[in-house]
Parts: structure tokens; sequence; C-alpha cells
């Protein structure tokens, strides 16, 4: 009698989402809102620390980029450590780290020891998300994927906003401490129900060769009609990774597609963290009051939320005209910015937006990330991919620091700020001669 044999992928591409899958998703979309809490915090007690510890605009800025930093090796070399070990482990040992490192910033004596902590917090933050990506992306069927880890990257920018409610509420009464208590006290929270409740990626156990126990367990929740037999087979129909490695995001006719990424990745988190770095500072210079400055960067992460309608058109059109669209937008919200000084309406409408297309256009990086890469290497390159982008969101905010303390107004620095977005832009047109499906729909039956 011929073994029978049973397609991982095919059972998870051929049924609707299930509660299971729906659960795992949800986990992820926690671990993220978390994670924008924490990234986005400096942002917001970046003016009242500025006032408090008398900093120039030089260590305001190495304050913004000392996360950065951590979130940019975090990517590129914890991120990947999935590909070897599993989606797991990465994401809870990172959910961990963070969570205990936000807590110790808020005791942070000075600046010093208060960059050293924000690296940490960025380190394990920068591991965690790619992760987060990769697994929602593996557990969701190929027609929904895109839409799906646009989805979970709301919960980036739901926690993006919490922080500045957060931050606008806390902070004149409690001081920019709570902020940093409440970003550490929640990940540490959720971590009991991600040890008992996150699985491990379907898919990497049955490139891994995983005992067949633990998978077809999975499989019986995800399909409990699915005829999984002791004497069944488990397989996953994908193209296998040459190496798994950097090198191999450059191999097997991927080097271009990796190379518009890392491009897109890079100008769109450098204009995303000069903004979250920036904006709020920007808002207080024009005369208005740290609440409405605070404000009014939340603003901008709620037009990011409405922007994963991108993840939606990506589905629809494909990522080429998705990602041009989001960041032409973002581009002329951006000038805007600079010519509403200190008109809030225009400002605000401005910001979110800019909210909107930057926010957006990096959603449909993201989900772009997400299906460019088989599963052997899926963590590592969406952890290069952000690991590249991190690299910019360093340069932003740090740039931004010394040209304000060389004499340029925050005014003029949103004025170049159009500049990476356009780029991004054209990154995206420059997608439109490949093709851009899923690994897994291009492996052969």
């Amino acid at each position: 009698m011929p073994m029978a044999v049973a397609d991982v992928a095919e059972i998870l591409d051929q049924r609707k989402l299930g509660a299971f899958q729906k659960g795992v998703i949800a986990l992820c979309t926690a671990i993220v809102f978390v994670e924008g809490m924490n990234a986005q915090s400096a942002g917001y007690v970046g003016p009242v620390l500025r006032e408090a510890w008398k900093l120039t605009p030089s260590e305001l800025g190495l304050f913004f980029s000392s996360g950065l930093i951590g979130l940019m090796f975090g990517g590129l070399f914890v991120a990947p450590l999935a590909d070897r070990i599993g989606r797991r482990p990465i994401l809870l040992g990172c959910v961990m780290l963070f969570g205990i490192c936000s807590l110790a910033t808020a005791a942070s004596p000075n600046i010093t020891i208060m960059d050293v902590l924000r690296f940490l917090t960025g380190f394990g933050i920068g591991g965690a998300m790619p992760n987060a990506i990769a697994l929602t992306a593996e557990y969701s069927p190929l027609r929904r994927r895109s839409s799906m880890v646009a989805v979970m990257m709301t919960g980036f920018i739901l926690g993006s906003i919490a922080a500045g409610l957060i931050a606008a509420n806390l902070i004149p009464d409690r001081g920019w401490q709570s902020v940093f208590i409440v970003g550490g006290v929640l990940p540490l929270l959720l971590l009991p129900l991600l040890f008992s409740a996150l699985p491990e990626s379907l898919r990497f156990l049955v490139v891994h060769g995983a005992p067949r126990e633990p998978i077809a367990r999975l499989l019986n929740r995800i399909d409990p009609a699915a005829d999984i037999g002791p004497s069944t087979r488990l397989v996953i129909e994908e193209h296998p990774a040459s190496g798994a490695s950097v090198l191999a995001l450059f191999r097997d006719g991927r080097a271009r597609s990796t190379t518009l990424l890392w491009i897109i990745y890079f100008m769109s988190l450098l204009n995303l963290y000069l903004f979250t770095s920036w904006l709020t500072t920007h808002v207080r210079d024009a005369g208005l009051s740290v609440g409405i400055a605070i404000i009014v960067g939340t603003i901008f992460q709620v037009g990011g939320a409405f922007g994963a309608v991108f993840g939606w058109m990506f589905d629809k059109v494909g990522p080429s005209r998705t990602i041009f669209t989001a960041y032409l937008l973002g581009a002329v919200a951006i000038a805007f910015i600079g010519f509403a000084e200190s008109d809030l309406l225009m400002l605000s409408v401005s910001v979110f937006a800019a909210g909107f297309g930057i926010i957006g256009g990096q959603t449909a990086a993201n989900a772009l990330a997400a299906i460019s890469y088989p599963t052997q290497i899926r963590s590592t390159g969406v952890g290069w991919a952000t690991g590249i982008g991190r690299a910019g969101s360093i340069v932003g905010p740090g740039l931004a620091g010394i040209l304000i303390d060389a004499g340029l107004s925050t005014q003029n620095i949103f004025y170049l700020a159009v500049i990476p977005a356009l780029i991004a832009a054209a990154a995206g047109a420059a997608l439109g001669g490949l093709r851009h499906r899923s690994v897994e729909e291009r492996a052969p039956a």
C-alpha cells in the first residue's frame, strides 16, 4: 500500500482562516503592540527629558538613536537565529528582555545609563518583530497572507498610539518614568500567556524535520477534518533556499528584489523615526504646549492605523503600485507639515496624511518581506530588511539632531524629509518589472 502524503502548505492555504490561526495572529499582534509602545516612547518622552536634564540637541538625538541602534542589531543578528532554532524561543526571550529593560529605564540616574538601557530595549524589539511577521505569514493562507501581516502590524501602530496617550495623561502628574514603567509591566504580564499558548511555526517544524507528533497536533487544531494517520508522511512543497545565510537573500533571482526592499526599508524607517523622534519637539518649538505636541505626535500613528488599507491594496494590485502610491502620498503630506507651522488644523491634517502614507507604506513593505523568502530564510530576510531599515532610523533622528545643533530649524528638517519618501516611492515603482508572488506559490506541485 502506498504511503499517504499530506502537504502542510496545501492544508494551510486551501482552508479558511480558522480560530487557531486567528489566535496565533492575535498573539503576534499583542507582541507588536507592546513593541510599539516601547519603540515609540522615546519620542514622547524626549521634550520633557530635554527640559528636565538640560540636554543638548545632540544628546537628545543620541537618546533617540540608542534604542534604534539596538533595533538594528536585533534585526540583523537575533532575528535570523529563528531560522535555526525556531520563532517561538526567540519571541519569548526578546519579549522578556525588552520588558525588563524598559522597567530599568524608569530608574535611570543619568542619560548615559538610559542610553544603554534603551539600546537593550531596542535589541529585544529588533529580534522579536521580524519573527512576529514571519510567524503570522506562516500561519496565514496564501491568498490572505499580505492582509494578515498588515492587520497584525496594526498592533504596533496601536501600541504607538497608546504610548502617546499614556504619555499625555501620565507625564504631567507622574513624570516621564511612568511611560517606561507601563512599557515594562505590560510585556512581562503578556509573557505567561505567550509561554502557554504561542506555538512554533508549523512550516518551520516540517522544513526542519521535527518529530511528526507535534506537527500532527498542530495540523489537527488547524483542520480537524485532515486525515493525518500514523503512517502519513508530512511534507511541504516549497523551493529550498540556497543556504541559510544572508547571502541566500541574493540567490535564486532574489538579488534585485532584496536590494529594492532594503532601499524601501531604509528610507521608510528613516522618515518614520524622524517623525516619532522630532515631531513633538517641532510642534513644541512652533509655540504649542507639550500636551498638544504629544497629541499631534499621536495623530501621526492614527493616520498609520488607517494606512493598514495598503495591506488590502497589496493583495489586490500588487506591491509596486501599493508602495509607490503610499510613499508619494506621504511625501506630499510631509511638505505640508513644514508649511503648516503653528496652524494646528493644517498641521494635524498633514501629520495624519503623512502617517497614512509613510506607515501605510511600511505596512506594505512588511508584507512584501514576508512573502519574498522561503521558510528556511524568512526570518533572516525579514530581519535583515528591518535591520537595514533601522540603520535609516538611526540616521534620521541623529542627523536631524546634528543639523539642528548647527542652526537648522525643525521646519527645514521636515522639508528635507520629503526626499527619502520620494526615494522609497521610486524604489516601489522599480518593483514593477518583478514577479512578487509568494515563494510557496512558485513551488512545483
